[in-house]
């Protein structure tokens, strides 16, 4: 039978009061968290508070946290691709403009005074546009792409008499907005308006050797796919043993650490080298040394030594393709180039020659290139074999030839009036109008001996000095290059500068000339159209000289031809302004285009938004009313705890002995 036990202690005062003040901490504490919770509105304030609901909450607050500030790039892009697209359309008027102007002065009824007074127009126009090319927003350049502007924020600016670009070519400044990829909110020069030229290729491979310096991510990889490293097995005679390349750097690291295991096994066993375009394994007399991958690694196939040597015969490696960089020694170029004479390089009325003799890689031809301070860049072609030459100025024309009998342009393939120039490309892309069917021009020696050249089928300049040859042969004069002797007629390139060139080996009182026949204006568009006299060659003008296809190009030879009075300059610029148009219509439908995705992740943001306030709502609120309700009985259970401890404490001694 149960019962109630009758052993009750006594509890002393401090007993009573420690146990008094406890209840009031609590019953405080509730309070204070309650009263915390109807203020802010939220139930939870301490990790303590709901350790179940702690992470997803701090989850939701950095979450919360990052979106604001995706959130302000978001709008700061929309800002700049708002304030490009008003630029382009600011660029778009002035065009419609100055094409209107050029529509005007072509005909009988334009005058030179008339045209002259349009052309200082233009020149207006020109200084509105660098203004316009030259905004920003908040310190960054609009059409400056990737680039920082130079000094005065301009990333276009007048030079040697044109306009130079100094931003970036097609790539543009990028922000991180919480999505996928990145998206650019900014245009450049390039795009927008055609400001660089690249017509300068090079289709020159200057083929670099593999050195012990290359490194291994500077090669294309024997396999044609990057180098995967790892280990490989190498065997000496019976011997094996692994050799972990997977911290190797330079092409030197793979024969430092390979050779190192061949001298573990036998000094005398053998040695990778590295020779030409790969390494080349030899073994010792007496020894088979053979490299191979490990299973399905393909460490050594990727390095060209999956190979073997037996008895002193060296075995090759496949060819790593090594790219040509920055760092390049001009001594491991695999095919031979005159540095020795440099470039002769025009650009617009000045002329500078690039002394490369005493470079020694190829940041140090780049670096002469950058001193010549013309508005050219040296840089790397996209397959790493080469090089090409940009141009950054607009209404400038560019010609890059030989100096004094060297051969360094045609070497580097940088030459604008090469072999391979096309015919096309002469006049700045008008060609060489020759005539279908006939002879298009006839050359005559002093001898009076002479020959008849017809272009047809006639594409590049080597084309073009082969028919010149073969007319010549066909006429039965002996033909050779320029300065043999003994020949009756020598015909090839300038030997400095630029330029189509004619020697005559024979002796007479005719004229050594040139002459158009029939109605071909093939002589004249090659620059050769010209009398000599007496003397015995002829070096004609450069027909094939670059300028950049560029607006501001355009906009220049509108103003240059009207101020000399030149109809069909006028017409050629005005065709030139349509493409432009086209040009700025498809960079500003490029923005456009941006600034609605970026409208499209604004949106998806904002509800993104709202539905993590909505989850941090129901994780981390609080109840209000059940809040309220909770703290007047908290209110009431504190007031009736004082009560009862007032109460309490009022008992005597006596009460207490009772």
């Amino acid at each position: 039978m149960s019962q109630i036990g009758n052993s009750f202690a006594r509890t002393t005062l401090l007993l009573s009061s420690d146990r008094l003040l406890s209840s009031f901490r609590r019953t405080q504490l509730d309070l204070a968290q309650a009263e915390r919770a109807i203020s802010t509105g939220q139930g939870v304030n301490a990790p303590s508070q709901a350790p179940e609901r702690t992470a997803a909450i701090l989850i939701l607050r950095q979450q919360l946290q990052a979106r604001e500030q995706y959130e302000r790039n978001l709008q700061h892009a929309l800002s700049m691709l708002n304030i490009g697209d008003q630029a382009l359309g600011d660029a778009n008027d002035i065009m419609l403009e100055a094409r209107s102007i050029a529509a005007s002065q072509i005909g009988v009824t334009a005058i030179p005074d008339t045209r002259e007074s349009q052309a200082a127009i233009i020149d207006a126009q020109i200084q509105a546009l660098l203004e316009i090319v030259n905004r920003q927003f908040q310190g960054i350049s609009i059409f400056g792409g990737n680039r920082s502007a130079v000094a005065g924020g301009l990333v276009f600016e007048e030079f040697l008499g044109g306009v130079r670009y100094v931003g970036a070519a097609g790539a543009n400044l990028n922000g991180d907005y919480g999505v996928a990829a990145d998206l650019s909110f900014n245009s450049n020069g390039h795009d927008a308006f055609g400001a660089l030229s690249s017509r300068v290729t090079s289709v020159i491979d200057l083929d670099p050797q593999a050195t012990a310096g290359t490194r291994i991510s500077d090669v294309n990889g024997a396999q044609n796919t990057p180098v995967r490293l790892g280990s490989v097995l190498l065997t000496v005679n019976a011997a094996q043993v692994p050799v972990d390349l997977t911290t190797a750097d330079t092409l030197g690291d793979v024969t430092t650490r390979i050779n190192d295991a061949i001298q573990s096994i036998n000094p005398s066993a053998g040695s990778l080298s590295i020779s030409g375009g790969g390494f080349v394994l030899t073994a010792g007399a007496g020894f088979t040394v053979s490299i191979a991958d490990i299973s399905a690694a393909q460490t050594a196939g990727d390095l060209g030594i999956n190979i073997s040597s037996t008895g002193g015969v060296p075995a090759a490696g496949a060819d790593l393709g090594a790219r040509l960089t920055r760092y390049t020694l001009l001594a491991d170029l695999g095919v031979a180039v005159d540095f020795a004479s440099g470039l002769t390089i025009t650009q617009g009325s000045q002329t500078k020659v690039a002394d490369f003799s005493s470079a020694a890689t190829i940041e140090d031809l780049m670096n002469v290139i950058d001193e010549l301070n013309l508005g050219l860049r040296l840089q790397i072609n996209g397959g790493a074999t080469g090089l090409n030459l940009v141009n950054e100025v607009s209404g400038l024309a560019l010609a890059i030839g030989e100096t004094a009998g060297g051969t360094t342009a045609t070497d580097l393939g940088l030459r604008s009036l090469g072999l391979q120039t096309r015919l096309d490309s002469f006049r700045f892309g008008l060609g060489v109008e020759s005539t279908t069917g006939q002879d298009d021009f006839r050359v005559e020696l002093h001898d009076g001996s002479s020959f008849d050249v017809n272009l047809d089928g006639v594409g590049t300049v080597s084309e073009l000095i082969t028919a010149i040859g073969a007319a010549a042969t066909a006429a039965g004069l002996t033909v050779g290059n320029i300065g043999d002797a003994g020949t009756n007629i020598n015909v090839g390139l300038a030997s400095s500068g630029n330029g189509l060139a004619f020697e005559d080996g024979t002796a007479g009182g005719n004229d050594f000339r040139v002459l158009q026949l029939n109605t071909s204006l093939a002589a004249t568009h090659l620059g050769i159209y010209t009398n000599a006299g007496a003397a015995n060659s002829i070096t004609g003008a450069d027909q094939a000289r670059v300028r950049t296809e560029s607006l501001f190009t355009d906009l220049i030879n509108l103003r240059d031809a009207l101020l000399n009075n030149d109809e069909l300059g006028i017409t050629l610029a005005g065709e030139g302004l349509e493409q432009d148009l086209e040009s700025v219509v498809r960079a500003r439908a490029d923005l456009g285009v941006r600034t609605q995705r970026i409208e499209q992740h604004q949106q998806r943001s904002a509800e993104l938004r709202i539905t993590e306030q909505a989850m941090l709502s129901d994780l981390q609120d609080t109840d209000l009313m059940e809040m309220i309700t909770r703290f007047t009985q908290l209110q009431q259970q504190l007031a009736a705890g004082l009560q009862v401890g007032a109460a309490g404490f009022q008992l005597s001694l006596l009460d207490f002995l009772r």
